[in-house]
């Protein structure tokens, strides 16, 4: 599982444990389209070149406490994040998410663990169609569906909409971001007590006459 799915299974678990009522609640997770526009490029580059480009504004020693902290938190849920491989324009791999979530949340939620574990810790580059493909399928998707739909530009116009929306919305903040109930809003590495705090007030508001 990815960083993002743990600490939200873990605070949904914990919810469920401690708020009367929880354990009947059902959670469904959707994953939204978010450009972070780190490759302009319409190839593939390393990805430790967007590294040094996205972080030139930082001393060595900032750098060095950063990728501490992400590692730190990565370890504490067994993910052991790598800065080599290849990366490029990441639109093809939204787009099959976005086909994986006219399916079911599962079948979407199994795809991004499958393209995030890809990145972080396998170092394969997420904007190939061949390493794409071979991820749905591990994923549970027909290959040829797959393949068929990366050959093709289906719903391109409509992840490209969502995504520049999004960005509208939570600003260049970068990811991830959680948005509960289409009101609700947290970035980063939450506690799970803020998520609780949240679940919580909208039980309260839902149960309101």
């Amino acid at each position: 599982m990815t960083v993002i799915e743990i600490e939200l299974d873990r605070a949904i678990a914990l919810y469920q444990r401690v708020y009367p009522g929880g354990r009947s609640d059902v959670f469904s997770i959707k994953w939204r389209p978010y450009y972070l526009n780190y490759n302009p490029h319409p190839y593939s580059i390393p990805k430790s070149e967007l590294i040094d480009d996205r972080l030139s504004d930082m001393t060595l020693e900032q750098r060095t406490s950063l990728f501490s902290h992400m590692n730190q938190i990565g370890r504490s849920v067994g993910i052991h994040f790598k800065g080599g491989g290849m990366i490029g324009n990441t639109r093809d791999a939204h787009r099959l998410v976005h086909l994986c979530g006219t399916q079911s949340p599962e079948v979407q939620s199994a795809l991004v663990e499958k393209i995030l574990e890809a990145y972080h810790e396998l170092e394969k580059d997420i904007s190939s169609k061949e390493v794409l493909t071979e991820l749905a399928v591990d994923a549970g998707l027909d290959g040829k569906q797959v393949r068929e739909w990366l050959d093709s530009e289906l719903a391109a116009d409509v992840v490209d909409e969502e995504a520049r929306k999004n960005k509208e919305e939570e600003g260049n903040t970068g990811v991830p971001r959680y948005v509960i109930q289409n009101v609700h809003r947290l970035a980063g590495a939450e506690d799970p007590s803020e998520f609780i705090g949240i679940f919580a007030k909208v039980k309260e508001d839902e149960s309101q006459p």
